[in-house]
Parts: structure tokens; sequence; C-alpha cells
């Protein structure tokens, strides 16, 4: 560019700053410029405007991190949600009495094994003892470091067999079960916890909770198979068309006159105690229909010779679908479809950490606990292996707190970023005890006298909702583009006096009315060229 090209550049570009500080519509601009303004006031303006300038912008990066970071907010729904809309909880039941005495003497076993080992003992009673010693409480088991093949892992069948033959079946169990007037144990079924063999009822079917090549003890009724099932999940919950009896089950009204009622019994001298401990009772699980019931994922403890009662109160948060543009770090859950699951068809938390268990232990000691979903040809981790399981869940809980004082996990431990569902119904419960005489009850009354048990323990529980209605929350946006744009142009018409209309004004200057401004001084300089 030659001098005269700079020179005309400069000039121009001098009276175009003049020509935009007289006319500019951003407040304190015109001050900088007009030739009556002596050099302090031009500072004097200029400080301001900086200063303007500068607090406008940390307040507009402000509301962009608020914006990025945290934009969700939590509301209340504005109506109520009728109770018809959710399902009524998947209810486990696991009693304490995890091996029955009369069908297996674990205590004398045990006793005998550590005593004197192998002696008087046969392969069966060993390989019995090493299988259940998975569900029971291992602190004896420190004693048996050398007998032969006692740590090898357990095998599968075997494994649910034998914890199936030495807990109660549910007609022994169940004395009374009562679901909307109809007493049917069919909704039975069995599954398996970390304490052995539970019954479950409301749960959805393998093939609805797992992918198809997943494998997972599940003993349903034969009757199950009649119901008429729906694809239900939190998100996309009921069919409008789906029948009120549907599966899985839902109630209309709440009320102690729309229950779930049971009745368990335990025959007290078949408690094994060197296996379950000092407590008796019973542990209940509540989960929704599609989520494996885990103890690790909170129980409630149900006493013998009492009665219990459970009023159910569900959580249900939804998410509005403007966030799904949104990443989940921001929203701080996951649609249903965006978090694959290997072992799982629906997404949930409970979910999601149960797969993470999994694939850690797997890849830490070789094997997967009893209790929980494994690919076919995957081992089941034997006595020598509980600890090795136990390490692996405890390095993972340290992983959640990382930073934590005194907590480290090992740096291979995973990350599993379970964040909550995005739909995320759970059931809060209040809970009141009270004595009950069921032998009493039995002993006045001619009708049950013949089926009085006196040597039995009892308990009594009923389930249902508190309310016919409940509040649910919602996430919705705390900042969406619009209320973006809405509060940069409110910060910048507050300190700068700026509109949308004055960054058009600002590129125009720039821009068109520079190059116009050029052009016609190129057509003017020859002539004025040829005169000098």
């Amino acid at each position: 560019m030659s001098f005269l090209r700079r020179k005309e550049l400069r000039r121009e570009t001098r009276n175009l700053l003049s020509e935009y500080s007289d006319s500019s519509t951003i407040h304190g601009v015109k001050y900088l410029g007009g030739p009556r303004r002596r050099l302090p006031e031009r500072l004097w303006w200029l400080l301001a405007i900086a200063a303007s300038f500068y607090a406008c912008g940390a307040l507009i990066i402000n509301i962009y991190r608020k914006w990025t970071t945290d934009p969700v907010i939590v509301s209340f729904s504005q109506t109520p949600t009728p109770l018809w809309k959710i399902p009524f909880p998947s209810v486990t039941i696991c009693p304490l009495n995890k091996v029955r005495q009369s069908v297996f003497n674990f205590t004398d076993v045990l006793t005998r094994l550590q005593d004197e080992p192998r002696t008087n003992l046969t392969d069966e009673d060993v390989e019995q003892l090493r299988a259940l010693s998975l569900i029971c409480y291992s602190y004896n088991l420190v004693h048996l470091r050398n007998v032969s093949g006692f740590w090898s892992n357990a095998t599968e069948e075997y494994c649910y067999q034998l914890m199936a033959q030495v807990v109660s079946s549910e007609e022994a169990l169940f004395d009374m079960f009562t679901w909307k007037g109809s007493s049917n144990k069919t909704y039975l079924s069995s599954i398996v916890t970390e304490e052995g063999l539970c019954f479950v009822f409301n749960m959805m079917t393998n093939a609805r909770i797992f992918r198809d090549d997943v494998l997972y003890f599940q003993k349903p009724n034969a009757n199950m198979a009649s119901l008429r099932g729906i694809d239900w999940t939190p998100e996309k919950g009921f069919p409008p068309n789906a029948s009120l009896d549907s599966f899985p089950f839902r109630f209309v009204n709440g009320g102690t006159g729309n229950s779930l009622e049971i009745a368990l019994t335990t025959n007290p001298t078949d408690y094994d105690f060197l296996c379950e401990g000092p407590f008796q009772g019973y542990n209940v699980l509540i989960n929704t229909p599609v989520e494996v019931p885990s103890i690790n994922g909170g129980y409630i403890r149900v006493p013998s010779n009492q009665e219990t009662l459970i009023m159910l109160k569900p959580h249900l948060i939804q998410t509005s679908d403007k966030l799904r543009s949104y990443e989940p770090s921001g929203r701080q859950c996951y649609y249903e479809a965006e978090r694959y699951l290997r072992f799982f068809r629906v997404y949930t938390q409970l979910n999601c950490e149960m797969e993470c268990v999994t694939n850690y232990t797997l890849t830490k000691c070789g094997c997967i606990a009893f209790h929980l979903p494994r690919l076919p040809g995957i081992e089941i981790c034997g006595p020598a292996k509980i600890q090795c399981y136990r390490d692996a869940v405890e390095d993972l809980n340290n992983v959640a707190v990382d930073g934590v004082k005194g907590l480290e996990a090992d740096e291979e431990t995973p990350n599993c970023n379970c964040l909550p569902s995005c739909t995320y119904l759970t059931y809060d419960s209040e809970i009141s005890y009270g004595d009950v005489s069921f032998k009493g009850h039995y002993r006045s009354n001619t009708y049950f006298a013949s089926g009085t048990k006196e040597n039995v323990s009892y308990a009594y529980i009923a389930l249902f909702f508190k309310e016919d209605q409940f509040i649910s929350l919602r996430r919705g946006e705390l900042f969406g583009k619009t209320d973006f744009v809405a509060n940069c142009g409110g910060l910048l018409g507050l300190f700068m006096g700026v509109s949308l209309l004055s960054i058009v004004e600002i590129v125009y200057f720039c821009t068109i009315r520079l190059l116009y401004r050029l052009k016609e001084n190129r057509e003017i300089m020859p002539d004025h060229v040829h005169c000098t």
C-alpha cells in the first residue's frame, strides 16, 4: 500500500470516528469527539465508558457461566399427579432366616470343620457349607483356610438350588398374601440379593429388565406368564389404552383400603444364629418395577411378632424435553435412551451402579458375585473372593467421594458416573409398628383353630399409598437461549445504552460507510492531483 493510500485511509478513519461519535446512540461516545472537547473531558468519558464496558462484560460472563453450568431449575408441578399414572412399587421380602437348621445345620457343620477338618464330614457337607458361606456371615471362615477345596469358586446351578432349599418356601413363609382383596401367591417370584433367596412382587420379568444374553436368577411363578404385561418404563409411563389390571400393577386410590397385605411366618427353632447373627425378622426392599433390588440401596426392617404399616409417598421428578440439547453434566441426569447399559434395557441410577460393580468386580477378581447379572461363561465368586468383591465395592465408593481425607481408590478404579434418570421415580415411606398376636387370635377363633401354629412367629405387613394424589417435581430451563439474550440485552442497555441496532450501526460505519467514503475519495483524487 502506497504512502498516499495509507494517509488517505487514516484520514477517512478519523473522519468516520468523528462522524460516528457525533451520531452514535451509545451513551457517552459522542463526548469523545467534537472539535470543542478538551483532553480532560475526553479522558473522563473514556474512563467512564471503559468502566461501564468492563462491568457489563463481567456480568455477561457470569450469566454465561450460569447458563452453561447450572441451566436447570427444579420446581413443583402446577397440578397434582394421580396414583394411576405410576405403578405400585416392586416389593421384595428377604427373610433374615437364610438357612433353616432343620434342612442344613450351618453351625454344626462349620464347628466340626473348624475343630477337625474333614473328620466325619462328607464332600457334600463341605460343598454346601462353601456355597452357603456366600450368604452367611463370613467372620468365622478365616479358620478354614487350610481346608482343601473349600476356597474354590461356587458352581452356578448348585449355588442357587441350595439357597432355594434352605430358605422357607413361599407357601410356608407367606401365611397371607392379599392384593386388591384377592389372596393369590402366584404373583410372587423368587430372586437372589446379597441376602440370598428373596421373594418379590410386581417386578418386571428378566425379558423386560435385561438384555437377551444376560443371566440373572429369577424364578417367576408359572401363572405370571398369563399376566398382561406392558413395556412400562419411568420415562414412557403407561400407554393411554393400558388397562388398570395390566402389569406392572397399580392402584387408583390410596389409603388402608387399597393395600398389599402380607403375613409372614417363621419357626424360631429353625434360626441358625451363626449364619444370620443376632437379628430376626425380614428385610423389605422397595423399588420401581424395572430395577433389580439391592440391600445396599436401602431396606425396611420388619421385626417378628409385630405389625408394620408402610405408608408410601411417591417421589417423581420429570424433565422438560427442552433440556435434551444440554449436556448430561449440565442438567445432572440421563434420559433413558441416552446412556447405554450392557446388561439392562432401561437406564436407572440403581441399575447403572449395579452394572458398574459387576464390570469392576470381573476385572478385579475374575468372577462375579452370585447376586449380580452376568454373561454366559462367567464364574461365580466363591468364599476365597468374598473379600475381593467387598474391596471392589469399597473402591467404587471411594471414587464417588474422591477428595475426602483418608479415602483413596486405585487409579484403575472406574468412575461410574451414574447420574439419576431424568424421569426419576422413588417411593418414600413412613413406618409405624404395633404389637400383634396371631396366636391369640387363632386360639379364640374356632374357625382358625385347625390352623393354629403354636411354635411360629408372625409378622404382619401392610403397604399402601398415603394419599390419592401427590405433587411431583419438574426440571426445567433456568436460562434458555431467549433468557440469555434478554439478560445480555438488559445489561448492555443498562451500562452502555446499546441495542441490536447499535451493533448494526458499528458494523455499518466499519464496513459500508468506510468503503463508500474511500471510493468517493478515489473518484475526486485524480482531479485534485491534476490541479496541483
